[in-house]
C-alpha cells in the first residue's frame, strides 16, 4: 500500500459526505444507492475538478508560472475552477473555450469573466484543434515574457488523476467507518482522469470494488483507451507497483444522449425530481446524464439488488443557469 502521495496543496473542503440517497421515486424497487457528495468540495470551487487541481497547482506554483492556460466547453466546471483558483493566487487565466452557437454569458462562464479570465471560443467543430491553439497561446505568452502553464482539459493527466488515487483512499475509509460495504461505485466520464484515479486507487489500497463509468461524449472505446492510456503513464511516471488490464476498465456506452452539454426532456425531467424529492442538485453535462444511465442500466438488472452501489456526485450545479428555462413551461 503506498503511504506517500505526491506533493499537493490543501484547496478542497475534505472529507466530504457519504449519504444513502432516500425519497427517490425514480429508483427500482429493491435497489440502494448511496450517494459521495463531492458537490460540496467547496462553493465556487465544488466539484471533482478541485481534487485534481490539488496536485497540480502544487507544481504550478513550483514552477513559478504566472499565467493559466486550459480548455473545456462554454460551461466549462474544470475551467471555472482553474481561473478562480488563480485569481487566488495571482496569476492570470487564458481559457479556450468549445461549443455551438453563442455562449451565454451564466454560470460557470459568468464566473469565469468575473475573476478576469480571457477566453477564446472556438465552435464545436474545432474541437481537435484544443491543444495546439493552447500550445500556441503559450507560444505567444512566452514571446510577451510570461512564465504559461498548460493544464489539459479536466486536469486530467498523470497529476491530475493523483486526486481521485487519494479520494479513493478517503472513500474506503469512511465506509470502513461506517461499517458500510460498497461493490460498484458509478461516476460520469468527461475527461477520464477521475475514472482513472479510482481504479488506480483499488487497485493501490487492495479495495475489491468495481468502478464504472458512464461517458457523457465521445464512445465508450474512445474513453477505455483514454483511461488506459492515463493510467499506464501515471504508473510509469510515479513507479507505482500495480498491475491492470485495458479489459478491466468499465464503460457503459449509450448515454450521451443528445451530445455533450446537450440535454434531452428525460435528463432534465430527472435533474428536477432528484432536486424536489431528495433536495440534491444534479448538473445537466454529468450527473444529470450519469444518473440517468444508472437508473436505466438498473432497469436492464446491470447490476443485482444485493449490489451496494456508490454514485460520485462530481458537482457543475453552475451549469443549471444557463439552461434554466429549459425546467419550467
Amino acid at each position: 500500500m503506498i503511504t506517500k502521495f505526491p506533493k499537493s496543496l490543501n484547496l478542497a473542503m475534505k472529507p466530504t459526505p457519504i449519504e444513502r440517497l432516500k425519497n427517490f421515486p425514480q429508483l427500482p424497487k429493491g435497489f440502494e444507492i448511496f450517494i459521495k457528495r463531492d458537490d460540496l468540495t467547496g462553493f465556487f470551487l465544488s466539484g471533482n475538478k478541485i481534487r485534481k487541481l490539488e496536485f497540480i497547482f502544487y507544481d504550478v506554483l513550483k514552477k513559478n508560472a504566472d499565467t493559466l492556460i486550459t480548455c473545456g466547453g462554454f460551461q466549462s466546471n474544470h475551467a471555472r475552477a482553474t481561473a478562480i483558483l488563480g485569481a487566488g493566487f495571482g496569476l492570470k487565466s487564458f481559457l479556450v473555450l468549445f461549443g455551438k452557437g453563442s455562449p451565454k454569458l451564466d454560470g460557470n462562464l459568468f464566473l469565469n469573466k468575473l475573476v478576469g479570465a480571457e477566453i477564446k471560443y472556438l465552435p464545436q467543430e474545432r474541437y481537435e484543434e484544443l491543444e495546439a491553439i493552447m500550445n500556441e497561446v503559450s507560444s505567444q505568452l512566452k514571446k510577451e515574457g510570461k512564465r504559461p502553464y498548460i493544464i489539459p482539459e479536466g486536469a486530467s493527466n498523470e497529476l491530475g488523476v493523483w486526486g481521485y488515487i487519494k479520494a479513493s483512499l478517503e472513500i474506503k475509509k469512511q465506509l470502513e467507518k461506517a461499517k458500510l460495504k460498497i461493490d460498484k461505485i458509478v461516476t460520469a466520464v468527461g475527461s477520464g482522469g477521475t475514472y482513472a484515479g479510482l481504479f488506480l486507487g483499488s487497485k493501490i489500497f487492495e479495495w475489491k470494488v468495481q468502478i464504472y463509468g458512464i461517458n457523457v461524449k465521445d464512445t465508450a472505446q474512445i474513453f477505455v483507451d483514454r483511461i488506459y492510456e492515463l493510467m499506464t503513464l501515471t504508473k510509469e511516471k510515479s513507479k507505482l507497483k500495480v498491475n491492470f488490464e485495458k479489459e478491466e476498465i468499465k464503460i457503459i456506452d449509450g448515454y450521451v444522449g443528445e451530445g455533450y452539454a446537450k440535454s434531452k426532456k428525460e435528463e432534465l425531467d430527472l435533474i428536477k425530481s432528484v432536486a424536489e424529492n431528495t433536495g440534491i442538485i444534479l448538473d445537466p453535462v454529468y450527473t444529470g446524464k450519469a444518473m440517468y444511465g444508472l437508473l436505466e442500466e438498473l432497469k436492464k438488472e446491470r447490476f443485482s439488488k444485493e449490489d451496494k452501489i456508490l454514485f460520485l456526485h462530481t458537482g457543475g450545479g453552475f451549469g443549471l443557469f444557463p439552461i434554466k428555462e429549459n425546467f419550467f413551461d
